[in-house]
């Protein structure tokens, strides 16, 4: 196989894999009877890490637009998961805050989230799995030096 067909071939396949993880946990979340998606899930693991982020901080960390993100916290705000906190110099910053709800509903699906890693990580190696993760970086560490020029 040439270069090309590899490129391409290492795009298509990097997309399909992204897909199918999405999938497999929204098809989890569902069979579990969770009332949020496994996005909804990666908001409230960021804000138990950090209790100080707010909106834009969240579009960053999830690659998501302003309006985007605006949705997906009022569906958690909504469920009482969430709750918005006015900064304390009265600036239009809200922090996004998870409430004890939204706490504990993460830690039940943690353990959910570790097997389905466990599953699609399956019969891969430490070395393999670093392997990976270092081309991933060395690829966006190209794409940044590009943005730079």
């Amino acid at each position: 196989m040439n270069k090309k067909e590899l490129n391409n071939l290492f795009g298509h396949t990097l997309v399909e894999t992204g897909r199918q993880i999405k999938m497999y946990n929204l098809n989890m979340f569902k069979e579990k009877g969770y009332d949020i998606t496994p996005e909804q899930f990666v908001i409230l693991s960021f804000l138990e890490d950090d209790s100080n982020l707010h909106q834009m901080q969240l579009c960053e960390l999830l690659y998501k637009d302003r309006s985007n993100m605006a949705r997906l916290i009022g569906i958690l705000e909504k469920k009482g998961l969430v709750r918005k906190l006015q900064s304390v110099d009265k600036r239009l910053v809200n922090k996004i805050q998870i409430t004890e709800k939204g706490k504990k509903l993460k830690e039940l699906i943690t353990p959910d989230i570790t097997n389905s890693r466990k599953k699609f990580l399956n019969k891969i190696s430490i070395e393999e799995l670093n392997s990976c993760i270092n081309v991933l970086l060395r690829i966006q560490h190209n794409l940044k030096e590009q943005k730079d020029d």
